[in-house]
């Protein structure tokens, strides 16, 4: 589920009940997507028993330009 503040909402993804966990609830995990110039997993951290979090660099999460409307390029 899209969890990321109203200006960027599709910055950060929450995802719940995952596989059980050791001695009883279920696995989530909270993944954080920034800028970047290349895809990777930059940060993974278990705060507390089996809640995961993630931060995920991707030039996807950078904020586009906006195009104008009706224009279209291509190489």
């Amino acid at each position: 589920m899209w969890a990321g503040p109203p200006k960027n909402h599709y910055s950060q993804m929450v995802y719940e009940n995952g596989e059980p966990c050791w001695q009883g609830g279920s696995r989530t995990t909270t993944v954080t997507l920034t800028c970047g110039t290349e895809t990777a997993l930059r940060l993974v951290k278990e705060p507390s028993k089996c809640q995961y979090i993630m931060d995920f660099e991707t030039p996807v999460a950078c904020q586009p330009v906006l195009k104008q409307r009706g224009v279209h390029s291509e190489l």
